[in-house]
């Protein structure tokens, strides 16, 4: 009677674990994905260098402060270098 009652609790027991089991793929993280700092217009990411125009203006993305490495980035007025050699 005690071996039945173990083998009993040794099978339930064993049942239980494999219900625990899972079939699904495991998930892999993309760590740095959406980490890296990023301007927006208009919905659409730009990253660090990338010029557009507002109006009849050039801007570009770069970091809104100057010291930091990986700080914030925001729209820059882009500066025009003048061929004017006056």
């Amino acid at each position: 009677m005690m071996k039945g009652l173990v083998w009993a609790l040794f099978v339930l027991s064993a049942t239980a674990a494999a219900d625990t089991i899972s079939t699904r793929p495991p998930v892999e993280l993309n760590v740095t994905s959406g980490l890296e700092p990023v301007c927006f217009y208009e919905d659409r990411r730009y990253s660090r260098g990338s010029v557009i125009e507002m109006g009849k203006q050039l801007f570009v993305c770069e970091r809104e402060k100057s010291f930091e490495q990986h700080g914030r980035l925001s729209w820059h007025p882009f500066p025009l270098e003048s061929n004017d050699q006056r």
